[in-house]
């Protein structure tokens, strides 16, 4: 663990003495959260399985450094490690979340490091964002952004005019490892690579693109399946499209498929079953003085898969929504409401919450999950023991936060 932080340590260390042509940002979140969880039944310790219901209260905290470049309209540069304490293990976790040069040259643009790039447009719900992928529910509605992940890649992006341009990305696969030691680099064939072309028709936006990813093996956690058996299957190419526009409203939508690679004997009900689409609308109004509500709903549908409950439960759903609604009252009050919710299983999380900026970059902050469902639904109020994944799921039913934000 000592060594794990050094880097850090002489980073912070080393922060004072940068260069003034540097932008450096500490965000501290400190925040008592109660709870209702699982215990873990260790009877046998090789298969955790959940244990009793209790309350649980704890205190825990995430960092963010960011050391980001000025003064150079060409060059700009960001360097960002995340903290988060604690995890399961009781261990404060490190981690580098960016690390990147972007280069403005006269015919193209060059982006090189760790990072993540925005293919297709949602905020939740992306079907475009085939790099990343950003169709699971499996998300946190508390921060600012949902879907943070990024990426060891090199993008280079080629003006075609105004509102135009063409781009490529090669991503490098991940290392290789054994358990959670790296042995070595990824190899060639699990590196993703792809381009894509923007532009706008009128006052449409149009995006178009593809992307073979070499390492994936089941596209999005969607386990495609025939009449018997599940198939795994490496290496995708996926294809996409997305439009923005507005219609008095923001609107966005997307779509996407993934086909592997090789050809098999069910090319076809793979297309189908990774075919996906998502669309979002958008929209701001002035309330009174000062003050703005704010509305949001997006949706993603995957046509070919369950649109009815399965027996049992946790199926694979053809649709799921996402409504949000916020109210900002002046420059430092904010509230929100937030919610996931499965129109099939009648089933949803929602996540309500409020921040008040008290002094410059001083933030209170409080947040509430609550979920409704029964315990196989996508969203369950009380989980059934055997879905329960010990070390994977925290919440039970309810969650309740409190806390400060400081950004200096």
């Amino acid at each position: 663990m000592v060594k794990r932080m050094i880097p850090v340590l002489l980073l912070l260390a080393a922060a004072p003495i940068l260069p003034a042509e540097t932008d450096i940002t500490i965000d501290m979140t400190l925040y008592n959260t109660v709870m209702r969880s699982r215990e873990i039944d260790l009877t046998n310790p090789l298969v955790p399985i959940a244990g009793e219901k209790y309350w649980a209260f704890g205190m825990a905290g995430t960092g963010a450094l960011s050391i980001q470049s000025a003064g150079n309209a060409n060059v700009r540069a960001d360097l960002a490690v995340d903290f988060t304490y604690p995890d399961f293990s009781g261990i404060p976790v490190i981690t580098l979340q960016k690390s990147y040069v972007k280069a403005k040259f006269p015919s193209f643009r060059l982006t090189v490091g760790k990072t993540r790039l925005g293919w297709g447009d949602g905020f939740v719900f992306n079907s475009g964002d085939v790099v990343f992928g950003s169709i699971s529910p499996d998300v946190n509605l508390v921060g600012a952004e949902v879907r943070t992940e990024t990426a060891w890649l090199t993008s280079v992006n080629f003006p075609l005019g105004r509102f135009s341009f063409l781009e490529f990305l090669v991503k490098a696969p991940d290392m290789k490892y054994s358990g959670a030691t790296p042995v070595g680099m990824g190899k060639v064939r699990d590196l993703g690579a792809g381009g894509r072309i923007y532009t706008k028709l009128g006052n449409l936006k149009v995006e178009m693109g593809y992307y073979f990813d070499g390492a994936d093996l089941t596209d999005y956690d969607i386990k495609v399946t025939d009449a018997v058996e599940a198939l795994t299957l490496k290496a995708f190419q996926r294809p996409y499209i997305s439009l923005q526009g507005n219609l008095g409203a923001d609107f966005y939508l997307n779509s996407s498929v993934a086909a592997p690679v090789d050809a098999v004997d069910d090319m076809v009900d793979i297309i189908k079953d990774t075919w996906n689409i998502s669309f979002g609308l958008f929209h701001m109004a002035e309330v009174g003085y000062g003050n703005s509500l704010t509305f949001r709903i997006e949706s993603v549908f995957l046509p070919f898969m369950e649109w009815s409950e399965k027996p049992g439960g946790n199926g694979n759903y053809a649709v799921l929504l996402y409504p949000e609604i916020a109210f900002a009252y002046g420059q430092n009050l904010n509230f929100s409401v937030r919610s996931l919710f499965s129109p099939i299983d009648l089933s949803a999380m929602i996540t309500g919450g409020f921040s008040w900026n008290v002094f410059e970059g001083f933030n209170l902050l409080g947040y509430g999950n609550f979920y409704i469902g029964d315990g196989n639904d996508t969203f369950s109020w009380d989980k059934d023991d055997a879905l329960w994944i010990p070390g994977s799921d925290i919440v039970d039913g309810v969650s309740v936060m409190l806390g400060l934000q400081y950004i200096y």
